[in-house]
């Protein structure tokens, strides 16, 4: 009996990564204790991998974290560089917007003016939540339909709208696909009161309702250091001068979540040209995205050929002109 004891006994490990990176920070046979950032999660687990790490055996760096989204669980498991396309579950996985779409696997946009749907691959996520050392190949099922996207009314996946078929494997190789949404999606129901429903091949999915698609530097994927009020014909913000006062009016509530930001955004203006400023106003990147109309006081003397220029790729500012309607 004691015999028996000693040959089934299978030892616990116990792993400390970071869930955001991938990277396994500590491995050990007695417990580690917890920590308070939420990035940074201590398992327990029976994995005999980590005993050859342990041991000298394994590198720490062939092993990564691996997620079982059937059962919410983690574990550990041996880094490929091959991207294994197939249902982690075969439940229908309702997509939220819990999560900003930089820091899931697949990004989804839908953009309410133009009935527009963007679908994003990140793959620096999916190789950390797929457990990859790098994507050097991709199998997957002969099922073209596992990325399919079903629109529904709001949290009933029984009652479809409108499905979008998306081929995993022309999106992994584009990174991004567009697709133009019927009207007939808005006779069931407006677009703030829908769902989106997959089949879970990816470990984490993000949604973004936007009002408008506006094409700012960084969708356009332009690699300006600085960027210039123009005359667009969509915008986030319209700059107008007004004396010793620039009124702003801001036409969007909601940021692209997906674009770099800072707290505010300075305004640069010059006369004439880039190497001529005369002065500048800060704005801060909330009262540019409120969707309302607002004044910033200005101290110095506007000039009759005013160049607006700012830094922030995301964002698209038209110059109007001012009071007297001179727009250069």
């Amino acid at each position: 009996m004691d015999n028996e004891t000693v040959t089934d006994y299978n030892p616990s490990y116990y792993v400390k990564f970071n869930s955001n990176t991938g990277k396994i920070l500590q491995m050990s046979m007695t417990p580690i204790p917890d920590e308070e950032e939420e990035d940074i999660i201590v398992i327990e687990t029976y994995n005999s991998m980590a005993r050859e790490v342990l041991s000298g055996k394994r590198s720490r760096r062939t092993i990564g974290p691996v997620f079982d989204i059937e059962n919410r669980t983690w574990d550990i498991g041996a880094k490929s560089n091959v991207l294994i396309i197939k249902e982690l579950s075969s439940r229908l996985l309702e997509v939220t917007n819990e999560k900003a779409n930089t820091n899931v696997d697949i990004g989804i946009q839908l953009f309410k003016e133009n009935l527009q749907l963007e679908i994003v691959a990140n793959y620096h996520v999916i190789k950390k939540n797929m457990n990859l050392a790098d994507i050097a190949d991709i199998s997957k099922s002969s099922d073209n339909s596992l990325l399919n996207l079903y629109f529904t009314k709001k949290g009933d996946p029984d009652y479809l709208i409108e499905s979008v078929q998306v081929d995993p494997m022309i999106l992994l190789h584009n990174k991004k696909l567009k697709y133009s949404l019927s009207s007939d999606i808005t006779k069931h129901a407006d677009l703030d009161n829908i769902s989106i429903f997959t089949r879970p091949i990816f470990h984490s999915y993000g949604l973004q309702v936007l009002d408008r698609l506006v094409e700012s530097d960084y969708y356009m994927n332009k690699q300006q250091v600085l960027q210039v009020a123009g005359t667009s014909d969509t915008c986030h913000v319209m700059i107008m001068n007004h004396g010793d006062t620039v009124k702003i009016q801001s036409f969007v509530v909601e940021m692209d979540n997906t674009a770099p930001r800072t707290k505010n955004v300075r305004f640069v203006v010059c006369d004439g040209e880039i190497d001529a400023p005369v002065g500048s106003f800060l704005v801060s990147t909330p009262s540019l995205y409120s969707g309302e109309s607002f004044e910033v006081d200005i101290d110095f003397k506007w000039p009759r050929q005013p160049l607006i220029v700012y830094r922030s790729k995301g964002l698209v500012a038209n110059y109007l002109g001012d009071t007297y309607g001179r727009t250069n």
